[in-house]
């Protein structure tokens, strides 16, 4: 095998918190996969890495919020992330997991060596501390009024209501989002990278690298401006408890920095694929080109960061080959945004009925490569009738319906005359382009390109008038049309990295059962009977569009359809409640069921006392699948509404009854539920009373009450 012709391929990590969007599809994983496709075409062996970055303050937020563990958060979004990246037909050779327990290991471990070789330095420093819960904050753990534009609920390290960056302590009226204290400041003792000392080195790669690996510009400019405007010592340490522990004597309970942990879970990522030893791909820098694809906002933790750590430990590593940085994707009312419905999100295109093909043409024709592009549901239309079906669709299906329709279904080998042998050349010598195009990551060029063959085919197609020749000169009818065969089944190769489907469906028409390869482009290969012609691409006018929007729009942007298993809900009163022992915002609870006790872990404190639970019957969620929550199984779910209390104040309100441990108020379910399934269905209080799925909950032909949330979520 040729140096370096091993290709790895990452993505960047999706954040674990959130629904992907258009511009995460296109700037991250879409990207990357057109080249790894491409690559493993050329025949070279490929691995492709990607998974959900899954530690750090905003997942503990999120969680928060959705009152799951971190644990039960990062189960249901991986499986959203994994559900979305499929539909797309991303093909990813491994999807996997930084929380797993070989990335802890890994991640530790490079630490280590950076430690022992001085390129770690300790630091005091001043941080939000909440005297009632006994810990440091992590900014977003903070929240008040924003000393820039006075919005009553700033988050510490951020304003969204102004923009404006902040230090949790310069809010006024500061609280704790988890018990609502005042924090006060406090000292903390943290670990640095020492940036500064490994900045000789890191400089002289960059020179290097970013000249043969042909960097997008937007990355040598970013990586220059942090040169040029000297390193900085960086923490790499947090007070959080989800996260990589640090494996240092004075350092419990703090864990590594989520930018420090999350570019190692390529490496950690690698390690979790069937049968593939890491340090082969990892530590093999003569065989391996390392390729990386993310938006520009990534660009210094791949280019300044994740190499120095590498360089730090003094091993040798694959370092990175090529960056691709894409501009940013928006939406035509500006940024996406889940909750104002603003954009279009991976499960809304797979709610939306139009094919997955389609989104990566427009994605990928539209692709930010020097600035940013903007989706718009009309220029999708447009490309999509326009483009893919009176070029590409209309080529193929013209084609092969008259073959199967005046050739008896089959392509007859023909010598080739002076037009059909320039045809041919000029297309041989447009596909090699392509290939270069896409060696250098240009892919839209390359695309643009693969269409162009197809427009010229359709052109020859024109030319040569089979409608015309078929009675008056069948020889030169049966030529064109064993071209046109052949060029088409070099597109079906050509647009196989960007169209995979419909590369497949190209080849099955054929009658091509063998995968497509790059060195079949040329070759006249094509003869003999075809398969069934059919229509590749169907057209959408103004109404269909409209409707597709209205459809996103009644379904909230599209969720993931998630079946809605039958709950079963019963009142169970609470025998016992205590701190978890290894998780500060965690209840371990010993639960009367009516039929046994049984163990619930529940994410309450903070917002209640264990003398708020003990002894007191509740709901809850009796055939929710076991869960292990930091080393302690839960066996179903309390139910508590969250919203807003009479003053206006965040409320998470355990809902409450006055019945007998064990008493039914929604039949028996059809067995588990996993927590997916539980969210599908709409819990919620209106004007206080409890409904499930639109309809009131009752004990005894009473409705069920809250409190102090008249109208929110029950989670």
């Amino acid at each position: 095998m040729a140096p370096q012709d091993r290709i790895l391929v990452t993505s960047a990590l999706p954040y674990v918190n959130n629904v992907p969007h258009m511009g995460n599809i296109i700037g991250c994983v879409l990207s990357a996969d057109v080249v790894a496709r491409y690559h493993r075409l050329q025949g070279r062996e490929v691995l492709f890495v990607c998974g959900t970055d899954e530690h750090g303050t905003a997942t503990e937020t999120k969680a928060i919020e959705e009152r799951l563990t971190p644990r039960q958060l990062c189960d249901n979004y991986h499986e959203i992330h994994k559900r979305i990246y499929d539909w797309f037909n991303i093909s990813f050779d491994v999807f996997g997991r930084t929380s797993f327990e070989n990335h802890h290991r890994i991640t530790q471990d490079i630490f280590r060596k950076l430690h022992a070789n001085g390129y770690v330095i300790e630091r005091d420093v001043e941080q939000a501390f909440c005297p009632r819960c006994e810990k440091f904050l992590a900014d977003r753990f903070v929240h008040g009024e924003c000393p820039h534009c006075h919005a009553k609920d700033a988050r510490g390290d951020q304003c969204d209501a102004c923009g404006k960056l902040l230090d949790p302590l310069e809010l006024i009226n500061p609280q704790c989002r988890s018990c609502g204290a005042s924090p006060e400041k406090r000292s903390s003792k943290h670990l640095f990278l020492d940036l500064p000392a490994l900045a000789p080195q890191l400089a002289e790669w960059v020179k290097g690298q970013a000249k043969l690996g042909a960097w997008s510009q937007n990355a040598i400019t970013t990586t220059q401006a942090w040169l040029d405007r000297g390193l900085e010592p960086r923490a790499i340490t947090r007070d959080l408890s989800w996260g990589v522990p640090v494996p240092l004597t004075g350092y419990e309970g703090k864990v590594f920095y989520v930018w420090f942990d999350a570019p190692i879970g390529y490496v950690s990522i690698t390690d979790q694929a069937d049968g593939v030893d890491w340090r082969s791909w990892w530590q093999d820098p003569g065989r391996v080109r390392l390729y990386q694809f993310m938006a520009k906002d990534n660009i210094p933790f791949h280019t300044i960061l994740f190499p120095a750590t590498l360089l730090g430990t003094g091993e040798r590593w694959t370092m990175l080959h090529h960056i691709d940085a894409t501009e940013y994707l928006q939406t035509e009312e500006g940024k996406f945004s889940k909750s104002r419905g603003t954009g279009l999100f991976g499960d809304g295109a797979i709610a939306s009925g139009i094919p997955a093909d389609v989104y990566r043409y427009y994605l990928l024709i539209n692709r930010p490569e020097t600035s940013d592009t903007t989706f718009a549901w009309k220029d999708l239309q447009e490309k999509l009738n326009s483009e893919l079906l009176a070029n590409l669709g209309n080529l193929v299906n013209r084609t092969l319906k008259f073959i199967a329709q005046y050739q008896d279904g089959t392509v007859h080998e023909a010598v080739l005359d002076e037009m059909a042998l320039n045809f041919r050349e000029w297309t041989v010598t447009e596909a090699a382009t392509a290939g270069t195009e896409l060696e250098a990551c240009h892919e839209k060029d390359a695309l643009k390109r693969v269409m162009l063959i197809s427009q010229k085919a359709n052109a020859y197609f024109q030319e040569q008038r089979p409608w015309k020749t078929r009675t008056e000169d069948p020889e030169g009818c049966r030529r064109a049309m064993f071209v046109l065969a052949n060029t088409i089944k070099d597109l079906s190769v050509l647009i196989a990295p960007f169209l995979p489907e419909t590369s497949r469906r190209i080849r099955e028409q054929l009658g091509l059962a063998q995968e497509p390869r790059w060195s079949d482009i040329g070759t006249l290969s094509v003869r003999g009977r075809i398969g069934t012609p059919e229509v590749l691409f169907t057209k959408v006018d103004d109404k269909g569009i409209e409707a597709v929007k209205a459809r996103l729009a009644e379904s909230k942007a599209g969720d993931v359809p998630v079946a809605r298993k039958p709950l079963t809900i019963v009142a169970a009163r609470i025998v016992e409640a205590y701190r978890h022992p290894k998780a500060d915002k965690l209840f371990v609870e010993t639960v009367d069921f009516g039929t046994g006790l049984r163990t619930i872990v529940s994410g309450l404190v903070g917002h209640v006392r264990e003398d708020d639970l003990r002894g007191k019957t509740f709901l809850f969620v009796s055939n929710l699948a076991p869960a292990t929550l930091r080393g302690v199984e839960s066996n179903g779910m309390i139910l508590a509404a969250q919203g807003k209390g009479a003053g206006g104040e965040d409320v998470i309100e355990p809902v409450a009854v006055t019945a007998e441990p064990g008493t039914v108020l929604v039949g028996a379910g059809a067995g588990q539920v996993t927590i997916e399934e539980f969210a599908a269905h709409e819990i919620a209080t209106v004007a206080g009373t409890v409904h499930l799925d639109g309809t009131p909950l009752a004990v005894d032909g009473k409705p069920v009450t809250t409190t102090k949330v008249k109208d929110g979520k029950i989670r």
